[in-house]
């Protein structure tokens, strides 16, 4: 379930990263756009401005040439001489032709004025009767001046040879239509155009819409860009240093209008995303549906096999391929319970033969010795009673068909035993058991043969070797320890080490004791590996064996003594 849990969440951050990464590319491509469309209309706006200065210098050194021309000075010496209209109007023609050829050679150059102040005579290659004179009242040398919505050039001839000759003004007018040309020519962005503003910010030329109302949006104006907002569209205005003429460009576009591209393509882009993602998430559910659902059903039903659960089964088989794989989970199952059916059976046939293996395995000459014993004590009463409830006791317990056995059972049967060695050798022994764990369960015939392994290959291969110790006690989680001492010769841990390697393995080799591989086998069967016999020394020196088994309420019923 974690695992289809994070396939949503892979989903799910998929999906952000995708719409993170649209946004970032839209706002990318936007500032990208916005700054692309600053930069050309920035290029338009100087190269416009550019003109203008060139026009400008061409207006100042024509305004020199014709100062400087022949005709000029004719003209000059007869206003100036003493008056002869012939000669005055010879002069007059010849200085307005120039005049309108200079005119027509020089594009942008609208008008040219010769005013005499003095003698108040004017040239013009217009109708002088057109012209208002209060101009001359504002004119400057060397100056620009914007006069009537009118930009002029105005430079004097000066004379040092005559301090009271009046000297002339010439002024040239730029020609509207030019300005118009240059307007145009900035104007390159869709829905946008330029303006040309004069030094006390009115617009040269003629506004309308919404030039009206950004000519006053922001004052004063300074060369840079600027962003504002008429009505509910953004402008973005562009402006420049104000020229020699004293007219400043200014160009601006609609943003929005600029930016429709960009949205047209990030709502193409948008709708595909979308698709693709509504696509995705039907084959996420379909993917949900055919195979996560499908593989949690299986790790559910697996987890209740490794639980122990043999009798689950997958009773809905989908429309798919997972329908083969349900159903040989289940043949799989079904087989598994039968072979652990035959294992049980094959396991409580082993135990059957196991115990009476070692029912078999009781030593004749032990019943030989103790009847012997009996023919010797015959004089004593008392004895004879003794060992015969002893033995009848011992074999009572020994032949039963008890399939499970408590450790007080254990313990009394181990207790018979040892009184009837007690009687035969010289033995002293000892038992430590809880009375708390009398009722506890425990595979039948487990301490008897321990016993008579520290009998016979501990204290009768020692000289004075008599005692043993059965200790049981609680051990660490709610498990049980048993453990059998003596005062024998004890083993090395070479000697442990080899013992403990061929107790473990699954068969037994010619020669090798049979008590303790059985009793090892046994316990590992019922038990698991933890309770195997432990070997080690005891507190006289000798052999200290010992097991470990965790009790439980299941009943060995695989051991038939019968």
């Amino acid at each position: 379930m974690k695992k289809i849990k994070s396939i949503y969440m892979i989903f799910v951050v998929f999906l952000i990263m995708i719409i993170a990464g649209f946004l970032l590319l839209y706002g990318y491509s936007r500032i990208s756009l916005e700054s692309l469309l600053m930069e050309t209309a920035l290029v338009q706006l100087e190269h416009s401005d550019s003109l203008l200065d060139q026009k400008v210098k061409e207006i100042e050194i024509e305004a020199d040439g014709i100062l400087s021309s022949d005709d000029l000075r004719t003209l000059h010496g007869v206003i100036n001489a003493r008056w002869d209209a012939y000669n005055y109007v010879t002069s007059v023609n010849a200085m307005k032709e120039y005049l309108e050829s200079r005119q027509k050679s020089n594009v942008g150059m609208g008008e040219f004025i010769l005013y005499w102040p003095k003698k108040e005579r004017l040239v013009s290659t217009l109708n002088s009767s057109q012209f208002d004179r209060e101009i001359f009242e504002e004119i400057e040398t060397n100056k620009w001046m914007i006069w009537e919505n009118e930009i002029y050039f105005v430079r004097c001839l000066e004379t040092d040879y005559d301090r009271h000759d009046d000297e002339p003004y010439l002024l040239i007018r730029m020609d509207r239509d030019y300005l118009y040309g240059l307007k145009g020519m900035a104007s390159g962005m869709r829905g946008g155009g330029t303006m040309f503003l004069t030094p006390d910010e009115r617009s040269f030329l003629s506004v309308h819409g919404v030039e009206t109302v950004l000519q006053t949006a922001v004052r004063p104006w300074s060369a840079g860009a600027y962003k504002i907002t008429v009505g509910r569209t953004d402008y973005q205005i562009l402006g420049l240093s104000a020229s020699k003429c004293g007219l400043r460009i200014l160009t601006y576009y609609p943003i929005d209008k600029m930016m429709e591209p960009v949205g047209r393509i990030t709502w193409i882009m948008g709708i595909s995303l979308g698709i693709l993602l509504i696509v995705g998430f039907v084959f996420m559910v379909l993917y949900n549906k055919n195979i996560l659902i499908q593989l949690q059903t299986i790790t559910e039903k697996l987890r209740q096999v490794e639980s122990g659960d043999f009798t689950t089964q997958i009773t809905e088989l989908p429309d798919n391929e997972f329908s083969y794989v349900f159903d040989q989970f289940n043949r799989m199952v079904t087989r598994i319970r039968e072979l652990i059916s035959t294992t049980l059976k094959e396991q409580q046939l082993r135990s059957q033969a196991e115990l009476r293996q070692l029912q078999l395995q009781i030593n004749p000459h032990f019943l030989y010795n103790s009847l012997s014993y009996i023919v010797t004590v015959a004089g004593q009463p008392k004895a004879v009673t003794d060992m015969a409830v002893h033995l009848s006791r011992y074999y009572r317990y020994c032949t039963g068909n008890k399939s499970m056995a408590t450790i007080g059972e254990e313990i009394s049967y181990a207790k018979s035993y040892l009184q009837i060695m007690a009687m035969r050798k010289n033995i002293d022994y000892s038992l430590s058991v809880p009375e708390s764990l009398y009722h506890v369960k425990i595979i039948p015939l487990i301490l008897q043969p321990l016993i008579e392994n520290a009998i016979e290959h501990g204290i009768e291969g020692r000289e004075n070797a008599r005692h043993i110790y059965i200790k049981v006690h609680p051990w660490k989680k709610q498990t049980v320890r048993v453990e059998i001492s003596d005062d024998g010769n004890g083993l090395s841990e070479e000697e442990i080490e080899r013992l403990t390697e061929r107790l473990a393995r699954k068969k037994r080799g010619e020669g090798e004791s049979v008590g303790l591989w059985n009793v090892n086998q046994r316990l590992i069967n019922y038990y698991d590996e933890s309770a195997r016999l432990n070997f080690g020394k005891s507190i006289w020196g000798g052999l200290l064996v010992s097991f470990v088994f965790l009790p439980g309420e299941k009943i060995d019923d695989s051991i038939d003594c019968g």
